[in-house]
């Protein structure tokens, strides 16, 4: 790859990542900021992510945050000792361990849900459909990409 290439991909990186900080990350914050004093700064993400899949591995949801196992673990232990998530035994694969909400998660869950879509509609009101359609369409390239790099950097 040449340098102006590379220098491009590098700049746009960090300007995207930069952006999805500032319009999402920080906006979410600042939106659930005091209303979940229990929860540390990961948890309601993580409480959002089970409440989208369901039921879901802790493996799934270490690849959704980039969170290494050990802090996962704590995590969900952490949630778990909360009474906001249980850990149950896959029936179609005993050495599997699926993580769901309970009854309290889906409260905060429904709760999280509520804000993320209340931020949806501010944000979004500055584009259109097709605004969102194309911003998909590169997200899902994205990952694909770099789903494609992580499997050959680690076959």
């Amino acid at each position: 790859m040449d340098e102006v290439t590379l220098s491009k991909i590098i700049l746009l990186s960090m300007e995207r990542d930069a952006l999805n900080n500032l319009i999402f990350e920080q906006t979410f914050q600042n939106k659930i900021a005091g209303k979940f004093r229990e929860l540390s700064k990961n948890q309601p993400l993580v409480i959002k992510i089970i409440g989208i899949e369901g039921e879901i591995m802790p493996s799934t949801l270490g690849k959704y945050t980039g969170m290494e196992k050990s802090s996962l673990t704590r995590m969900v232990d952490d949630l778990e000792k909360k009474g906001i998530v249980f850990r149950k035994t896959d029936p179609d694969d005993r050495r599997k361990v699926l993580v769901s909400l309970t009854e309290k998660g889906f409260d905060y869950y429904n709760c999280l849900n509520r804000i993320t879509t209340e931020m949806a509609d501010e944000i979004l009101q500055f584009v259109d459909d097709k605004d969102v359609e194309d911003y998909l369409q590169s997200l899902e390239t994205m990952v694909k990409l770099l789903r494609k790099i992580d499997a050959s950097r680690n076959a």
